[in-house]
């Protein structure tokens, strides 16, 4: 059998920082290209879940049209007294036959392919010739999404960070700098991230609103992407609102904070919902329609960018020759 045909391994650390920023969100645009065009790309429900003790299952799952491929993100969650741990795996077929092609470890490519959806909703979203945006978390995922800005937003020249404890934001600041084109600067809350920011990312594990109406500038671009973060009057506040997958979005994240507060219904979401990611990629509605529009993206990550990232890194693996393969005619 040729090796490009057997079943590929590939553990975490094997192939991190394979996949350059730029590469991500080529891939991404691609993809919510083919589901704002074909629509019939994320499985259905768009997220399943599964609770057994302190340990949460999640699958969701996605196709390709264009690339031929299929596949499903697989996590399993613990929190327990010990802490919280997370595994995370991507396994990909031929989307006809269902040839099994890969089992990737996928947490390095879950934060890449969030980190370059928040950029590349920004680069779609943002007023043109933005300078100045601002980043609430400063974790991991938060280190992905500035190298992704910085291909997705050339003029950018400075990114206000904060996030729980300002201590963790200096360091944070610190480690992230070298090397990025614009200069990040240390706040002590998120209202003063947000002071003159025409762009504000959020990427947190709150359960609690951090970001609230009165701390944003009028037109204004929001991206959401953690848990429970944007307060409900976020969304009175703007012109435009974008999801990517209202499904999801009702299930987690802010938006599900929402409805579960009584802030809004479900219902009247969907009626607020100007447009989706992928209508928005395959030129199908507008997002911003005037400079000063204040516009809400909440995305939450669809299985199709998580597909897109994971695709990427095992092609480009095999070329490298990296993982373990298993003849599975064999095994």
């Amino acid at each position: 059998m040729a090796q490009d045909d057997r079943f590929l391994i590939l553990r975490e650390g094997e192939a991190e920082g394979l996949v350059m920023p730029t590469e991500a969100l080529e891939a991404i645009e691609a993809a919510w290209r083919d589901y704002g065009t074909s629509r019939q790309v994320l499985s259905r429900p768009s997220s399943q879940s599964l609770a057994c003790g302190d340990t949460v299952f999640k699958v969701k799952g996605a196709v390709l049209p264009g690339a031929g491929l299929a596949g499903f993100r697989l996590v399993a969650d613990n929190r327990d007294a010990e802490g919280e741990t997370t595994r995370d795996w991507f396994w990909l077929a031929e989307a006809a036959g269902g040839r099994p092609v890969a089992l990737v470890e996928a947490f390095w490519l879950h934060c890449l392919r969030t980190a370059a959806t928040g950029a590349l909703a920004a680069r779609m979203l943002a007023p043109p010739g933005l300078r100045r945006a601002a980043l609430v978390g400063a974790g991991r995922i938060g280190a992905h999404l500035l190298p992704a800005l910085a291909a997705a937003m050339p003029g950018l020249e400075v990114v206000s960070v904060a996030s729980r404890r300002i201590e963790a934001v200096e360091a944070f600041c610190r480690r992230a700098q070298p090397g990025l084109p614009f200069a990040l600067r240390p706040a002590g809350s998120a209202a003063e991230a947000c002071l003159g920011a025409e762009l504000v990312l959020t990427i947190t594990n709150a359960t609690a609103p951090v970001l609230h109406a009165a701390h944003l500038a009028p037109g204004a671009t929001v991206i959401g992407l953690g848990d429970t973060e944007i307060a409900a009057d976020v969304l009175g506040w703007a012109d435009r609102f974008v999801v990517d997958d209202l499904s999801f979005a009702l299930q987690t994240g802010s938006v599900a904070g929402w409805v579960a507060s009584g802030a809004v219904t479900a219902a009247q979401v969907a009626a607020r919902l100007d447009a989706d990611i992928g209508e928005l990629a395959a030129g199908l509605k507008p997002g911003r329609r005037a400079p000063g529009d204040a516009v809400l993206a909440v995305v939450q990550g669809m299985a199709v960018g998580d597909l897109a990232t994971v695709a990427l890194a095992w092609r480009k693996a095999r070329e490298a020759g990296l993982g373990a393969r298993v003849d599975l005619a064999r095994a």
